[in-house]
């Protein structure tokens, strides 16, 4: 009988040398077994995108070749021998004889094998490679909570998944708590080391949902009342801090906790340092807003014949001071530049629009007023205003 070999599958991180076994009936038959080595490392991805580093021990290279899962990218395949890299190397899908677990009878497993032709002998290698359809995921979660005296206790998480259809060495893997590092950027080339996290030797468990804190801050929060002005009929609500974290990441999920309730808003937030959190809470109706628009006609102006005359008019009816912001879109003209003229300048003109800022007592009224002259003499959002005039 021909002698079988049979290798550990390397499907984790950063492995430890793992010891060839060697059983035998006759000093004709030999049976190599190799075991499955402890992992160290894995790359977590927002996607779901996995990345292992591992090392290939020389006692597990038989006839210049290694095992990999078959899911693995072929194209984010790095080998590496003494630290160059290994550019010459073929790769084929097959079935081997694999153990999974220590005292375990080996199972058959669909592999990728790789051979690399004139290795060196005692050569060990180190390879890393990403892995399609993992199981494995995590979200940015930016947890809120209202506290006394005008503060937000502010906490940045990590919240991984496991599907519940784990592969069986995955499971393995994870049993063993290997080093997890979650990435928050899909290119960490463009990003400090404020986008990796590393949780550690920690436990992550098949079809559980596992929440890890990656930063926690305190900030004082205003709520300011914001009006798109040309476009929305009530102010909104909107709860804004300065961000505590060193911290930058991309699409976080936020939930804000005040009074034991929970609002919870889906939209995609990116949380750094020099921006400000904010969340939106809801539409104020005890802010009253007004917005008005008059336009004239001057035939005798060639280029810009219209000029359009708009106010806006905010009446706080709360029994306590409001900071209010009214923001206006710029309009530019086809042809010619629309000119502006303004009775208050703006306080901020931020990209393409205008605001005015405003701290209001009960009963105090905020007024913008401005007019430009323009080609043009209609504006659809003009229909959407309280008063029209001179317009169609």
């Amino acid at each position: 009988m021909k002698a079988l070999r049979f290798m550990a599958l390397l499907f984790a991180a950063s492995f430890a040398p793992c010891v060839a076994q060697t059983v035998s009936s006759t000093a004709a038959e030999q049976i190599i077994v190799y075991r499955l080595p402890d992992p160290e490392r894995v790359y977590i991805y927002p996607s779901g995108f996995v990345v292992y580093e591992a090392k290939i021990p020389e006692n597990t290279i038989v006839s210049n070749a290694f095992i990999l899962p078959e899911n693995i990218q072929l194209d984010s395949l790095i080998i590496s021998l003494s630290g160059k890299r290994v550019y010459s190397y073929s790769t084929e899908t097959a079935e081997a004889l694999v153990v999974l677990r220590r005292g375990e009878q080996p199972a058959t497993v669909r592999i990728l094998r790789v051979s690399i032709p004139e290795l060196p002998a005692g050569a060990s290698l180190d390879v890393k490679y990403g892995i399609r359809n993992s199981g494995l995921t995590w979200t940015p979660v930016l947890d809120l909570e209202v506290e006394d005296g005008g503060y937000l206790g502010c906490a940045l998480l990590a919240d991984i998944r496991a599907e519940r259809e784990l592969s069986q060495t995955t499971r393995y893997i994870l049993a063993q708590r290997p080093e997890i590092i979650l990435v928050s950027s899909q290119n960490t080339l463009l990003d400090d080391r404020g986008a990796v996290f590393n949780l550690g030797k920690t436990l992550i468990e098949a079809n559980k949902r596992t929440l890890f804190k990656l930063e926690e801050g305190r900030a004082r929060y205003d709520v300011v009342y914001q009006w798109d002005a040309n476009r929305e009929e009530r102010l909104s609500a909107v709860l804004r801090a300065p961000s505590p974290f060193k911290t930058m990441v991309g699409q976080v999920r936020r939930y804000l906790n005040a009074s034991g309730m929970n609002i919870s808003q889906s939209s995609g937030l990116t949380i750094s340092p020099d921006r400000p959190i904010v969340c939106y809470i809801g539409e104020q109706p005890n802010i009253a807003a007004f917005k008005s628009v008059r336009t004239a006609e001057f035939p005798e102006r060639e280029n810009q014949p219209f000029t359009h005359y708009l106010e806006y008019r905010v009446t706080n009816q709360l029994d306590k001071r409001a900071s209010v912001e009214i923001s206006v879109p710029v309009s530019y003209g086809v042809k010619h530049r629309n000119e502006y003229h303004f009775t208050k300048e703006p306080d901020e003109r931020p990209g393409d629009r205008m605001i005015w800022k405003y701290d209001l007592g009960p009963g105090e009224q905020a007024l913008v007023e401005f007019n430009f002259d323009s080609e043009t003499k209609d504006n659809p959002l003009y229909s959407q205003f309280d008063y029209s005039e001179g317009g169609r």
